[in-house]
């Protein structure tokens, strides 16, 4: 029996287990039927290797082909990569050509350049918002009718045709008219709550959560089960103070989605604000399974911490900043922790990287207190200016900056009045909108008024530039307004921002020792606390921490805000002072809504009523 290799082909003697011309293994007996010639031996060989050739050139044909494909994609890619070069070149040159138009606009007095970045901002949010909610439009539209199919005759077409025309009104950029004809579809067809979730979001994201709520009990009332219109519900309800109904709709939500993120992650923020530290540590941690985000890692870390453990809040507080290392809080509360647990050095390189990040935030829940100060001397403010100003004042006092901003723009827009200009600067630029902070400033320091509105736009303008990184610029404004300024008051806050502006540069400490100097002479006492800070803070980076120390604790004296503590606690830990470090950054971290560092715009305030003060002091005089 002659054996045939499965592989090559070639005959092999019966019995042997490798073949002998390419030495694989015979898996395969075959011709059982009688022996085998030489020729047809030879021809099946012959056959085999034609057979082999012709493997071989269509193997080369498709690696050619193959070859070809790739250089035809490495052309098109270059081709590609040129078309973007082009469109780059393209909208710089625009750009450059907007810019141009707009400066000779402003020169030849025709339109500010600051009313049309604000009118092309305006546009730009309005077509970001429209965008959003023609996606989400688009997304439920065949949910939307297939719902009201059910109501049989043309329901179905009749609400094609107000979906359609809702679409057509974003298109055209009318949002609001789209909200209107979708509210009128929901009358003219109700128990669609795909529709009803669609409004209620929309209210939701523009702050109208009476609106909002109606929208998403209305979806439960038809639909028990939608999850997420029971977790936007239960938000509104903790956020308008109503917690045992907040629970009762979030927990639902956890019972018919276990598996979603967004319960239980809503649970433990509740349960976090209401101090019940196991409830909260419990979902969070469930919420961090089904997704690992670094929001749900910090407040894990806050609840951790408060609860004095230490290890945990650290290791919560480290995976917060392996997944956003910007994440200037998590920075922050990662030295506490590690601070707690007597790591000093660690502790001492968080907190650096805060100061580098951001040396010193502003606070804006304070500066709208400006328009409640006493504007003696100031025009009277239009009724709906002034119903503005007070939302703008409510919204602040939460802690919701873009809808004080919001409501202040829309002011200003009624009236150019110095009050509203001032606010919206502070506001503006304390909530890093330096576009908006500049453009107010700019319109305030036209009008060529005097007192504490213009002071503050003064501020708004250096902390917008210095924030920016603009040092040229804050050099050249506060050293004129150091220079030319009407008074110490504004003299030395000018001397405050240029000391700053020296060091943040990297520039001369020398000189900017004697700014802070400056200030401290020319600054009323009320705010002595500032340039106390600034001295500490360049004695800090001399290396001088003794020196430091004593400047920042009598800051701390003067002022206990949260900046001011934590530039004390880092100099006494560079000093080697850990036990007292310790004491003064846990107060730092108990500080008002738990805001880390504050800056002169958190008092500009009390600048405003001082200044107000020291008129009357002058006139009495």
């Amino acid at each position: 029996m002659t054996v045939l290799c499965q592989w090559c082909g070639a005959p092999n003697p019966d019995g042997r287990d490798l073949c002998v011309r390419c030495n694989s293994r015979l898996m395969v007996v075959s011709g059982a039927g009688g022996e085998f010639s030489e020729e047809t031996l030879e021809a099946e060989e012959a056959s085999l290797e034609r057979e082999k050739q012709a493997f071989d050139e269509h193997l080369l044909e498709r690696l050619s082909g193959g070859e070809d494909a790739a250089k035809r994609m490495h052309a098109a890619l270059v081709r590609l990569d040129e078309r973007v070069a082009d469109l780059e070149r393209g909208l710089a040159l625009l750009d450059s050509g907007v810019q141009a138009l707009v400066d000779l606009l402003d020169r030849r007095h025709v339109v500010r350049e600051t009313e049309v970045m604000a009118a092309w901002e305006r546009a730009a949010t309005t077509e970001m918002a429209r965008e959003e909610l023609l996606e989400r439009l688009r997304q439920r539209r065949d949910a939307i009718v297939s719902r009201a199919r059910s109501g049989g005759g043309g329901a179905a077409s009749a609400c094609a045709r107000a979906v359609q025309s809702a679409e057509l009104a974003l298109l055209a950029g009318q949002p609001a008219r789209a909200a209107e004809v979708l509210a009128e579809t929901l009358r003219r067809f109700p128990r669609n709550p795909e529709l009803a979730g669609l409004l209620g979001e929309l209210a939701f994201e523009r702050g109208d959560l009476g609106a909002a709520e109606s929208s998403f009990r209305q979806v439960l009332r038809w639909d028990a089960d939608d999850v997420e219109a029971r977790i936007y519900l239960g938000t509104i309800l903790a956020d308008t103070k109503r917690e045992a109904e907040a629970v009762e709709h979030l927990e639902r939500a956890v019972a018919l989605a276990p598996d979603n993120f967004l319960p239980h992650y809503s649970l433990g923020a509740l349960h976090a604000a209401a101090g019940r530290g196991e409830q909260a540590r419990a979902h969070l941690r469930q919420a961090l399974e089904r997704e690992e985000l670094p929001q749900a890692y910090f407040l894990l870390g806050m609840v951790e911490l408060d609860g004095g453990r230490a290890g945990a809040a650290a290791a919560a507080f480290e995976r917060a900043v392996a997944l956003d290392d910007e994440f200037e809080d998590a920075i922050y509360y990662l030295g506490l922790a590690y601070l707690e647990r007597r790591w000093r050095r660690k502790a001492l390189e968080c907190f650096r990287r805060v100061q580098e990040m951001d040396p010193q935030r502003l606070q804006y829940q304070e500066a709208v207190r400006l328009v409640e100060g006493d504007t003696e001397g100031a025009p009277p403010l239009p009724a709906e200016a002034e119903a503005l100003v007070r939302e703008a004042s409510q919204a602040s006092e939460a802690g919701e900056a873009e809808r004080a901003i919001a409501q202040l723009q829309r002011a200003a827009r009624i009236a150019d009045h110095p009050t509203i200009l001032a606010s919206l600067a502070l506001l503006a630029a304390a909530a890093g909108r330096p576009r908006q902070a500049l453009a107010a400033a700019h319109r305030l320091l036209r009008l060529g008024t005097r007192g504490a509105p213009v002071l503050a736009a003064w501020t708004a303008l250096l902390e917008t530039m210095r924030a920016a990184k603009r040092f040229a610029v804050v050099e050249r404004f506060g050293g004129r307004l150091f220079a030319e300024g009407p008074g110490p008051l504004e003299r030395g806050l000018a001397a405050y921002e240029l000391a700053l502006n020296e060091l943040e540069r990297g520039g001369d400490q020398a000189r900017a020792l004697e700014f802070a100097h400056a200030s401290l002479e020319l600054i009323p006492r009320e705010l002595r606390a500032y340039p106390l800070a600034a001295l500490g803070r360049i004695h800090t980076a001399r290396e001088e921490y003794s020196d430091a120390v004593d400047f920042l604790e009598q800051a701390a004296a003067t002022s206990s805000a949260p900046a001011i503590l934590t530039q004390l606690g880092l100099a006494l830990l560079e000093m080697g002072d850990d036990e007292r470090a310790r004491e003064v950054l846990q107060r730092a971290r108990q500080g008002t809504a738990r805001d880390l560092k504050t800056d002169v715009l958190t008092h500009l305030a009390r600048v405003g009523w001082l200044a107000t003060r020291e008129a009357r002091g002058r006139r009495k005089g």
